[in-house]
């Protein structure tokens, strides 16, 4: 019963806050959140602190490079 209620939870969040709560929950530095949908690759970024913003800038460009 509880999974069916965070999944209706989850399913009313938009990317950009499934995002924010999960840097929240793991209290973490940084998180990339990417994924594939019709051989379109999206992705979105968040961080808390510049260690968190430098990770994040050093390796998007890593990811983009093994994509392409």
């Amino acid at each position: 019963m509880e999974t069916k209620s965070l999944s209706s939870k989850l399913d009313q969040l938009s990317d950009e806050q499934v995002l924010k709560e999960f840097v929240k929950r793991f209290k973490c530095d940084g998180a990339i959140l990417i994924y594939l949908e019709n051989n379109c690759e999206s992705g979105l970024a968040r961080w808390t602190n510049k260690n968190g913003k430098n990770w994040v800038n050093n390796l998007m460009p890593l990811i983009k490079e093994i994509h392409t």
